[in-house]
């Protein structure tokens, strides 16, 4: 008789919850209740409480003595409530062994009992009465009249016996499923809601932020922001956030390059902060990059970018913080929109100001305005919103008005035609939103309409035709429906919250990142129970474990973990269903701190931090000389003189022979006489001790220099011996010979060559007649070069500014900047540059959208060279695509600056920085190169380590996983460690003992010059100059394993042996 009872809870659950809870806990007590919380506990058979449907298992169930007694449980569902009891008279009969039964039928009754047998029946959930336990479906069971009835499920076993009643009173509501979704919002790639208790959660693209959970994780269903329940509205823009709580507080967070968090900074936020002291904001907007607000006076009030007069106070200076827009004191409401700020007054006028592009100010121009102005003559206005560059509004009789782009047919009108004035389009309408290029709403019979862009399944109409009519969907029981920047979100009255469209970074909150044509709904998510007591352990030079307690109950998905080089939530991802992961490929000498969460599939737990650990430092050295990347090829040099490449090899710019590509180092024949490397966009330039220049990759401009086709294989640049340095823009290279005369060869179609004309170069040419110059550095396309009398020299592209020379002119032949004669070193990046003098001040020009000069708070380009910051300790620099830029100070630290897309700063985060910041705290850092979305290091210690964009391998970590932190680059042993005979006694050559515990002897009948030692890895870990004809090497210091010893003698003689270290 247990098992039916256990059996039966599953059907009461769901038949008597809403369709968003579930069973978290149960309990049983025999005859007398001794309250909610107090009975015995009861099992799940599976051993967790995790579904509307539970089988409980009879383990641990004690029986009281024989004869009747009474049966009862309890279950709790997920929100913490007790539910019924439900209670049973059983015969106990200790002595009495029943045979294992199964269910065959149940069946059931409301209030009047009809005979057994005579209810109607009850469904197996999965189809078939064939088990001791069954899940039951509420599918078929009708609902009395709303108010008390008493519900009855009766089952028959497999021997043809009907049992017990199971009975428990009922109070029948007419709408007992509901949902917990009170208000949403719809940003370009993030959504939030705020569930009828007043909490906010959040989900979707999270790079900068926005999703405020303080971190930059991005997520795909929705989590819960802090624990404050009284927040009121919210509104979401590209990558920002704004909610209003109940206290009239305006808070912000996300974003921040423009001010648009009128916090009086330019700092991204990941938590929201408060916006001011002010606790009078009645409503507010934010869309793009500016904000509006209007306070319970009905004054209006901007700030943020107004770079087309957005902000409506006259100018186009952007604000850090709320300004008042004039002095009126009539605002009703104000939508920002992504140049545009539209409002309405309390008199039901329209007022428009900002970008007008398209004309979306409605004003019948498109010409920009900074200060309000009406639209047309007409009142009755209840409401307006902006897409892109179209405007939506309605009157309080449910007229609907469009203006502005009509690309995709957003206007609604039946045309793709833009319009410079409020039109009228449709009537009916409740309320309306507005995405990138398409615009929805409810129209009054509670159904949603829709027009325009529709690719991506934003209609929720199982299409991804675009429309330029009004439609009108068939469900009529909506309460909101919001536009994100290519997706819908809609609100049912009920309280439900469905999604449909553009998915890719989860902002319909669904669990997934597929696209959606059809509206999927969003779950009432429940809290994700957090795992618990966190540690680290087995911790070594370059590995570490890391484990916790798991979560109370285990999450249906397991649990995700992040390690990071920065105390910041993000860098390394990982996933398990385990209590531990072993972390690998970590860096020497590191502090990496990490935090794990509970993936419960249709939510996250809060990320709860496991501290730090600090790996252990290592006595071992590295090998690398220096490093180059490409656009997304790295050509590496090491100390010992060999080459090596990696990354896409599409056009064989890795000089393997093949165009296969490479995710960790490989090397390039055999030769160790390389000197000096160079990386251009699909091309690669190298120098030989002797003089030699040698290329390989792409050739289509000439890049090669050889006046012939493209190379997989290093190919000799002509026949001259005098080069001394080489350089290497997108698609041209440059060179100085011993004589101080400059050449180069490639691509000239901006005059990046300096040769006085635009004419590609497929051999090297002289560059004017001068023989002092001294340092040459190109960008992507433009050059930039130092003289040996200390002045700069810069030529080629100028759009943005990035020759230095005050103007945006493109110059073909070399032109000084300024008349300083001290600069010591410079750094050409895509559209900007940078350099240091001998002073050891920075300075930086060109392009600075992104904060790659480094000087914020202004991000205008800059014509001319200017100082970043007052330091003068920096050392060397480096100049990436769009984040400018790497830099080391005197003292070995590493700063970063500007994009951050990819995590190529470092920081573990892909958040941006607008002046330079120090990434980490090693002081060992020697050089540094940057490319498209990479950065490279070398310590001291010659070690490499890289971080950034990984989709071809050009990090080199053996993976094509982007990295946000640095991650190690392997010394694989190169050709010239070709172990010869371990006896070593050919030539003469003697190496003993071996195995070898203290010292190791080398003798020969040549003078022995250098004896160098390498592990198993290939990493140079000892050196010792001999110069004589025996020597020995303290092997005590060395761990257990394999070596490899290279013994160097007079006459070029170099041989290689295997030694064990015991």
């Amino acid at each position: 008789m247990r098992n039916y009872i256990y059996s039966i809870i599953a059907l009461l659950m769901i038949t008597l919850c809403p369709a968003q809870m579930f069973v978290s806990q149960a309990e049983y007590f025999w005859d007398t209740d001794p309250g909610a919380g107090n009975g015995t506990a009861v099992l799940a058979a599976d051993g967790s409480f995790n579904s509307a449907f539970e089988q409980l298992t009879k383990t641990g169930v004690s029986a009281p003595g024989n004869g009747l007694h009474k049966l009862s449980i309890r279950i709790k569902d997920n929100t913490g409530v007790w539910g019924p009891v439900f209670t049973n008279v059983i015969d106990v009969q200790q002595n009495t062994v029943s045979s294992v039964m199964a269910l065959s039928q149940a069946e059931y009754f409301w209030d009047t009992d009809p005979g057994a047998g005579n209810g109607t029946p009850v469904l197996a959930t999965d189809g078939n009465f064939d088990s001791t336990y069954e899940k039951l479906t509420k599918t078929g069971i009708a609902l009395p009249a709303a108010g008390l009835h008493v519900f009855n499920v009766r089952i028959k076993d497999n021997t043809g016996v009907w049992g017990p009643v199971f009975r428990n009173v009922i109070d029948v509501q007419g709408s007992a499923i509901t949902g917990c979704w009170q208000s949403i919002a719809a940003g370009d790639t993030h959504s939030m809601g705020i569930k009828t208790d007043g909490t906010l959660w959040a989900w979707g693209y999270n790079s900068s932020g926005q999703l405020g959970d303080g971190t930059i994780v991005s997520k795909n269903a929705p989590v819960q922001i802090g624990t404050d329940n009284k927040w009121k509205k919210i509104a979401l823009g590209s990558g920002v956030s704004m909610g209003l709580k109940t206290d009239g507080t305006l808070w912000a967070w996300g974003k921040n390059g423009n001010g648009q968090l009128g916090d009086g900074t330019t700092i991204d936020r990941t938590v929201p902060v408060q916006i001011g002291s002010a606790n009078d904001w009645k409503d507010f907007s934010i869309r793009s990059n500016h904000a509006l607000a209007i306070k319970t006076n009905g004054t209006l009030w901007a700030w943020g970018n107004n770079g087309s007069g957005q902000l409506g106070d006259g100018t186009n200076t952007g604000k850090n913080v709320p300004t008042q827009v004039g002095t009126e004191s009539n605002w009703q409401s104000a939508s920002a929109g992504f140049s545009v700020s539209l409002a309405i007054k309390t008199n039901g006028t329209l007022w428009s100001w900002g970008g007008n592009s398209s004309g979306e100010l409605g004003d019948n121009t498109t010409t920009n305005r900074n200060v309000p102005a009406q639209v047309g003559t007409e009142t009755g206005w209840a409401n307006t919103v902006s897409g892109f560059f179209h405007s939506v509004a309605r009157k309080e009789n449910g007229l609907l008005y469009t203006w502005g782009q009509n690309n995709y047919g957003q206007l609604g009108d039946g045309t793709t035609t833009n319009r410079l004035v409020p039109t009228l389009v449709a009537d009916g309408i409740q309320s309306i939103s507005a995405g990138a290029y398409h615009t929805v709403g409810i129209a009054t019979t509670g159904n949603m309409f829709y027009c325009g862009y529709n690719s991506l399944g934003q209609f929720a109409n199982n299409t991804t035709s675009d429309s330029p009519w009004i439609s009108f969907g068939n469900e009529n029981d909506y309460k909101m429906i919001v536009a994100g920047a290519y997706y819908t979100l809609a609100l049912t009255n009920d309280g439900f919250l469905k999604g449909s469209g553009s998915n890719g970074d989860g902002m319909l909150g669904d669990g997934s990142n597929q696209n959606k044509k059809v509206f999927v709904t969003i779950s009432c998510t429940s809290v994700c129970s957090p795992p618990s007591q966190l540690y680290s352990s087995n911790i070594t030079s370059s590995t570490a474990t890391i484990k916790w307690t798991g979560a109370g109950a285990t999450p249906a998905s397991g649990y995700v973990y992040f390690y990071s080089t920065s105390p910041i939530v993000g860098g390394i991802d990982g996933r398990t269903v385990a209590t531990a992961a072993n972390l690998a490929n970590l860096l020497p000498d590191t502090t990496y701190y990490w935090w794990v969460a509970s993936d419960c599939l249709s939510s996250q737990s809060n990320w709860i931090p496991g501290g730090s650990f600090k790996t252990l430092a290592t006595a071992e050295t590295g090998c690398w000389q220096m490093v180059i990347p490409g656009s997304v090829h790295t050509v590496g040099l090491r100390a010992d003189g060999t080459l090596w490449t990696w990354g896409i090899n599409s056009n064989g710019q890795l000089g393997d022979g093949t165009m296969t590509s490479q995710s960790a180092p490989k090397q390039i024949g055999t030769s160790n006489k390389w000197v000096k490397i160079a990386a251009g966009y699909d091309h690669t330039v190298a120098l030989k001790t002797d003089g030699t220049l040698w290329a390989w990759g792409k050739n289509d401009f000439g890049q090669l220099g050889d006046g012939t086709g493209y190379k997989t294989t290093p190919t000799q640049i002509g026949t001259a011996t005098d080069w001394t340095q080489i350089a290497s823009g997108d698609n041209f290279a440059m060179a100085i010979k011993a004589n101080g005369t400059l050449w180069g060869w490639g691509k000239n179609n901006d005059g990046q060559l300096g040769d006085g004309t635009n004419v590609n170069r497929s051999t090297p040419v002289q560059i004017g007649t001068a023989n002092d110059w001294k340092v040459i550095v190109p960008g992507s396309q433009q050059t930039l070069a130092i003289k040996t009398n200390g002045t700069l020299w810069t030529w080629g592209n100028n759009s943005h500014g990035q020759l230095g020379d005050g103007t945006t002119t493109n110059k073909n032949t070399p032109v000084q900047i300024g008349v300083a004669t001290n600069w010591k070193s410079i750094s050409g990046g895509h559209l900007h540059s940078l350099a240091i003098k001998t002073d050891g001040t920075l300075w930086g020009w060109g392009a600075n959208q992104y904060g790659q000069i480094g000087d914020a708070p202004d991000t205008s380009n800059r014509l001319s060279p200017v100082q970043i910051g007052q330091e003068s300790n920096w050392s060397s620099i480096a100049g990436g695509y769009y984040h400018s830029s790497v830099a080391l100070k005197t003292n070995g630290t590493l700063w970063a600056w500007g994009a951050n897309f990819t995590g190529q700063l470092g920081d573990g985060t892909i958040i941006g920085k607008l002046v330079p910041t120090q990434i980490g705290t090693a002081t060992d850092r020697r050089s540094i190169s940057a490319n498209m979305y990479n950065t490279f290091i070398i310590n001291t210690n010659g070690f490499l380590i890289s971080s950034g964009s990984n989709t071809y391998g050009q990090l080199g970590d053996g993976t094509n996983i982007q990295k946000k932190i640095f991650v190690p680059v392997a010394c694989t042993p190169s050709t010239i460690l070709k172990v010869d005979d371990v006896s070593a006694k050919a030539d003469q050559l003697k190496v003993y003992p071996n195995p070898v515990q203290d010292y190791l002897t080398v003798s020969f009948d040549q003078k022995i010059l250098l004896v160098t030692v390498y592990n198993a890895a290939g990493q140079l870990v000892l050196t010792k100059a001999v110069n004589d004809t025996k020597g020995t090497i303290d092997f005590s210091a060395l761990s257990s394993g394999v070596y490899l010893v290279k013994i160097n003698a007079a006459n070029d003689f170099v041989k290689t042996v295997k030694v064990i270290k015991r």
